[in-house]
Order: C-alpha cells, then structure tokens, then sequence
C-alpha cells in the first residue's frame, strides 16, 4: 500500500502538471498531517485552492480528481483563494484543525496569519456536536439489538467528536492536542467525564475491529455521557456570553 504523504504529493503534482499558474495552492490535513492515520480506514485529506472555480478549471482538473477517487480517495476540498480567505467564520472548526496540523504540498500556505474568530469557533461547534448528537441518537435507535452495528456508528462517529473535542479544548483557552487519545483524555476532564469509553473504541478503530456491545453497555452509555456533557459544555459558554 502507497504511504498517505507521498500519495497526497503525487495527486498534488498532478493538479499542477494540469493546472499550471491557476493552482494556488495544495494542503494535506486531517488524520495523515497530524501523524496518525489508520490504513485501511483513515481518509487522506486534501485541500486544492484556485484562482477562481469555473468550469474550464474543473474539466482540466477532473482527470487527475479521478484518478485519485478511482484509488479509493475522498474527493479534496475544493475552493477558490478569495473564497477561502473569506470562509473562516463557516469553516471555523475545520480551519483551526488545519492550522494546526497541515503539510503545504504546492504554492502557498493559506493557514498563514489565518485568524479564527471565536464567537464562530463556539456557534459551529455548537451546532456541528448537536447535530452529531442526533445522528448518533437516530443511529442507536435503528441498530437495535445489532449489537457489532452499535460498533461501528461508535467508531464511524469517533473522529468527528474528537475533532469537535478539540475545538471546545480551543474554546476553554486550552491547548488542543494532535494525539486523538491526548484529546479525549483532556476535554474528558474539562467537562468532568470519564474518557475510557472513547479510548477504548479509537482502540478498536486501530486495530479495525469494531466492537459487539448492546445498547445498555457501559461502553455505549459512557460515550454518549462524553458526547453529551461536551455538548452541555459549549452550551453553557453560550449562556455566559449572552448574560
């Protein structure tokens, strides 16, 4: 199996040999920037930033964007530079985990002097775990007794709540770590809830074998209690600032 990096680097390559001057810029990020990747089960994560989205820039770029999917990749963030640069209020848990973690594979480095405004840090954060919230719901609900079905939502679910775990470490003025265990174990503590049911289904992630556990475990109940109480948390920094 190709290394992640030099995967990313050749597509990377690609949209330039194509592209030429209109490509901006090419940014890996997510899991594979951050050094900790699954094979097999984690996405390789490219930003490709333009000098403006039109068609003819797309059918230049669609050859190599089909190779890459047609290798089993997630298609990249695609988006012109002014939009970018204007997007931070809508992206703000994305761009704060990107400027974080990120390699420049081509052009410019957009997370440069990137501000995030917190107010937009605290509203999508609020919104994106409330929402995750009801998928999760909605998913136990319909699983059932499936018990290796639970599994796998936990798992599938877990890196969106660490991302979001991450952001609301950002919000207390914490450092957020790039170790997704690291993570889990502080915003555990900040909200006052036991990690260990995290912990152990980004184990099970790690070793790609999703667990077998009822509705009623404690693994299930005590990572909704994170999910949940983290949800709470930003919640009651919402109430503060309106008071």
């Amino acid at each position: 199996m190709k290394d992640p990096r030099q995967a990313a680097r050749e597509f990377a390559g690609a949209l330039a040999a194509t592209l030429g001057d209109r490509l901006r810029s090419v940014v890996l990020y997510g899991s594979v920037a951050r050094g900790e990747a699954v094979p097999g089960v984690s996405d390789i994560n490219v930003l490709v930033l333009l000098d403006r989205i039109d068609p003819a820039a797309l059918r230049t770029a669609a050859p190599a964007a089909r190779r890459w999917a047609d290798a089993g990749n997630t298609a990249p963030l695609l988006m012109a530079w002014s939009e970018w640069r204007r997007a931070s209020d809508s992206f703000a848990v994305e761009f704060a985990d990107m400027r974080d973690a990120h390699e420049v594979l081509h052009g410019d480095d957009p997370l440069d002097g990137l501000s995030i405004e917190p107010t937009a840090l605290r509203l999508q954060t609020e919104r994106e775990l409330r929402g995750k919230l009801l998928q999760l719901r909605e998913g136990m609900l319909l699983a059932g007794e499936r018990r290796r079905e639970i599994g796998r939502l936990l798992m599938l679910a877990l890196p969106s709540f660490v991302t979001y775990f991450r952001a609301v470490l950002r919000l207390a003025g914490r450092p957020a770590p790039l170790r997704s265990e690291s993570a889990i174990e502080e915003a555990a503590a900040l909200v006052e809830a036991d990690p260990a049911p995290f912990l152990d289904v980004w184990r099970a992630r790690v070793r790609r074998v999703p667990p077998s556990v009822p509705l009623d475990a404690p693994l299930v109940t005590g990572y909704y209690a994170l999910a949940e109480r983290t949800a709470g948390y930003v919640d009651a920094l919402a109430q503060e600032r309106e008071e």
